[in-house]
């Protein structure tokens, strides 16, 4: 009873580990493609890069675990054998790929250089005058943006010309940002 039992688990806990792979695959190839250009960030520049250090260390274990659910022995030597190679070249591939862009991807972070306004009705809602710190690189560029704060983590993003607001709704206020 308990061959016949592992019998039945086995292929179940492969089944699971594949498409918890295949899941993870593709949370992380929209995250490197069109997450990039929503306009939704993290509020958190640490967790932020938490986040992307995940998707960083994982995406190449998460295509080695593709492997639960690609090799069978009804497939032939030859077929395991091509695809166990090609999934391992694609993995180191992947990973090479990821740390060539490991600065330009998740580990840049928009700096506050000042706080000229804020929302009078919600002073949570703030414009902001950032630039982009890319560490021992330098800075990317430059940004004005109001960030409305959405769902604890995460803050709503849109550029915007304080020439253009509307000067009741917004308090002038001039706050030094992070940057020293």
């Amino acid at each position: 009873m308990a061959n016949a039992m592992k019998k039945n688990i086995l292929p179940i806990i492969c089944k699971i580990i594949f498409w918890t792979a295949i899941f993870f695959l593709c949370a992380s190839l929209w995250t490197y493609t069109l997450g990039q250009s929503n306009n939704i960030e993290f509020k958190d520049s640490k967790t932020s890069q938490f986040f992307y250090e995940i998707f960083f260390i994982y995406t190449p274990i998460a295509i080695l675990l593709t492997l639960f659910g690609t090799i069978k022995k009804s497939y032939g030597v030859f077929y395991n054998i091509f695809t166990s190679f090609t999934t391992v070249a694609l993995s180191v591939f992947i990973f090479y790929v990821l740390v060539q862009s490991i600065f330009t991807i998740g580990f840049g972070a928009w700096t506050t250089t000042n706080i000229p306004y804020q929302h009078k009705e919600n002073p949570s809602r703030q414009i902001k005058e950032q630039l982009f710190d890319l560490g021992a690189l330098g800075y990317g560029g430059t940004r004005v943006v109001e960030l409305q704060p959405f769902m604890f983590f995460f803050n709503k993003v849109n550029e915007i010309d304080t020439n253009r607001i509307d000067k009741k709704e917004w308090q002038l206020v001039n706050k030094n940002g992070d940057l020293k």
